[in-house]
């Protein structure tokens, strides 16, 4: 069993992320494909279609995310036929849709578009707008990728306009990006740019960001550069105007020079009047003396002028190189920032084209996860007035829902029951009907393989004969520690769950709770009954994890309530605050009383205007409701 889950896992991983590729299975792999292969055909046989549908669906999608695209083809027709001989529509839209998606992969393009016509007219029989959207994608990629873009056109406008009637705008983005496509296979390049814009404008708020801060660096840089460029040039003025004021002392001691000189005529003008010898000798000396020191100070005031224009010349001269220096490096500055701005704008292109093959991926890995829960169809024949409200955050979920009716093994098949698991250790008489909201560790594609492991753990458990809630969910808890080997390491990954078996005829309910609560409204009255303070899987103190189980008995109308924590967690209204349980609480009070599916309505609607267009999804939502009427019904 630990290696079907294993191996199961890792399957699922490998298609999410578009690695698989062909490669031969292992003889343990082949046993256990046979074995689900012959399990179905017993199935098929004792008349149960729909859980040999369930078992041949999932075996054929084991082979096709390992590669073997024929063996998967032949098993997915088996379910086909199965589908067509009991009218189930549902199931024969994801068939075709699957075959087609093989097919496209092998470039068999016409048997893809074919099997895809059959899976678009049974979506406009049910009009399910978004499903039609989606199914005319893929015929017009099929018709794109066999070289017919003009045949691509018509259902890929179809899609887009069915996408903007119901303001999807996951659907949006992807016509858009298809339209853009078609048009430059068709040579339109003015059409695909104007498509292709329109793509982008949903994820380009991020690299918007990106690059307005480079811009904004670059702006710093440039900024930087012309301040230190203004202050060269300040310096550069004040050097100049130094330079100007020690010219004018120079001119000054120029003029000083020239009196001394005027006052030296005047005294030897003197001297030659008084004829007189000693005299003269004296006055000449006198002169002589004051000429010497004269032209000493002359000398002396040449020398230092002449220094401090050397000086004043070699400052400008540095200054003059520094400025050059700075020049050169703003130009190359200037020169970096443009190849930058080229840089980011291939990483800006790369960056788009690697968000449209993620997002493709992704919504691939949708497909195959929705095709893996069950159908609401599934649902109603065993409780008629019950809703799903399931709103991932993202593309994929870590949230997923899950029932499943069982029975004695040799119960009789009714309508209600066909697609019941028959049990060998329950009696003819004992039946019930199990059903769980689960809340993984993460969303989107971390939270969808904890999802996948969920789903598949619950499915094999409910196999194996055990159906006591708390039962289950400590199985669950052992499971999930083993598979992610979290006795060796400390992750905390795991899930919260609600899960409930009703019995004798829907006028009891067994409930047991990781984490997760149950609300149930009678008479007026909502009571709550908590699940136990720890998940299933992540860290584990005690020496036994054991979950609480409670027992409800039934005899009036009661409506009941698991989910998970995104609504109640949602930011919004006026102030930014989360809607709270208690909000939640009263609003259930005040819609308890109307048919389910209306009540699904005022949920959607609520949680909308909650949030408003200023906040965004902060997880993905789940909410599973149904009412029991107390009196007995066929299980």
């Amino acid at each position: 069993m630990i290696k079907k889950l294993l191996l199961s896992a890792f399957f699922f991983a490998l298609c999410f992320l578009g690695l698989a590729q062909t490669k031969t299975l292992s003889p343990t792999q082949q046993k256990e494909i046979q074995d689900n292969i012959n399990q179905a055909k017993e199935l098929e046989a004792s008349g149960d279609f729909n859980s040999a549908i369930s078992i041949y669906t999932k075996t054929a999608t084991t082979y096709w995310v390992t590669g073997n695209a024929t063996e998967a083809k032949t098993l997915f027709q088996k379910a086909i036929n199965l589908s067509q001989s009991i009218g189930n529509n549902n199931a024969l839209k994801i068939l075709y849709t699957n075959i087609g998606m093989i097919d496209v992969d092998q470039e068999n393009y016409s048997e893809a578009i074919s099997y895809f016509e059959k899976c678009l007219t049974i979506n406009r029989q049910q009009n399910r707008k978004p499903e039609i959207a989606s199914t005319l994608i893929n015929i017009a990629n099929a018709y794109k990728d066999s070289d017919h873009p003009k045949q691509a056109l018509k259902p890929a406008e179809e899609a887009n306009s069915i996408a903007k009637e119901i303001n999807d705008p996951k659907l949006l983005r992807n016509t858009y990006s298809l339209l853009s496509e078609i048009y430059d296979a068709l040579g339109d390049a003015n059409k695909s740019a104007e498509y292709f814009s329109l793509y982008t404008a949903f994820s380009r708020k991020i690299q918007r960001d990106e690059v307005q801060k480079k811009e904004a660096q670059a702006k710093e840089l440039v900024n930087q550069a012309q301040s230190q460029l203004s202050e060269i040039k300040t310096q550069k003025e004040l050097t100049e105007q130094e330079l100007q004021a020690k010219q004018q002392a120079l001119e000054t001691v120029s003029d000083s020079l020239a009196k001394a000189e005027l006052l030296t005529q005047e005294q030897q003008m003197e001297i030659n009047l008084l004829n007189k010898e000693k005299q003269l000798q004296e006055i000449t000396i006198k002169n002589q003396k004051l000429v010497r020191n004269i032209f000493i100070v002359i000398i002396l005031a040449v020398l230092g002028i002449v220094i401090m224009i050397t000086r004043y010349y070699l400052q400008k001269k540095k200054s003059n190189e520094k400025l050059e220096k700075q020049n050169r490096e703003i130009a190359a500055q200037r020169d970096l920032i443009e190849a930058k701005s080229n840089e980011l704008l291939v990483a800006m292109q790369q960056i788009e084209k690697q968000n449209r093959d993620i997002t493709s991926s992704i919504n691939y890995a949708q497909r195959i996860q929705e095709a893996l829960l069950p159908t609401y169809d599934m649902l109603i024949p065993t409780i008629n007035d019950a809703f799903i409200l399931f709103h991932p955050r993202e593309i994929v979920s870590g949230d997923f829902y899950w029932f499943s009716g069982y029975t004695g093994s040799k119960s009789i098949k009714t309508s209600s029951n066909r697609h019941f698991i028959q049990l060998p250790n329950k009696t003819e008489n004992e039946s019930g009907f199990l059903i769980a909201a689960v809340d993984c560790t993460g969303h989107g594609v971390p939270g969808a393989f904890m999802s996948m492991i969920g789903l598949n753990l619950l499915d094999t458990l409910a196999r194996s004969g055990i159906t006591s809630p708390n039962e289950m969910l400590n199985q669950m808890h052992r499971y999930v520690r083993y598979l992610l080997k979290q006795e060796n390491n400390d992750s905390r990954d795991g899930m919260d769950m609600a899960l409930c078996n009703i019995k004798n005829n829907g006028q009891t309910i067994e409930f047991a709770g990781a984490k997760n609560p149950l609300y149930y409204i009678t008479n007026g009255e909502l009571f709550q009954i908590k699940g136990d303070p720890v998940p299933i899987g992540g860290l584990q103190k005690e020496d036994k994890r054991e979950f609480t189980l409670h027992t409800i008995n039934i005899d009036s109308p009661t409506s009941f309530y698991i989910f998970s924590d995104g609504f109640i967690d949602q930011f919004g209204g006026s102030d930014g605050q989360k809607f709270s349980s208690k909000r939640f609480k009263e609003l259930l009070m005040k819609i308890h009383d109307l048919p389910m599916l209306q009540q699904q309505e005022i949920l959607e609607t609520t949680l909308e205007e909650w949030r408003g267009e200023e906040y965004q999804p902060i997880d993905d939502v789940l909410i599973v409701g149904f009412r029991l009427s107390g009196k007995p019904i066929p299980i």
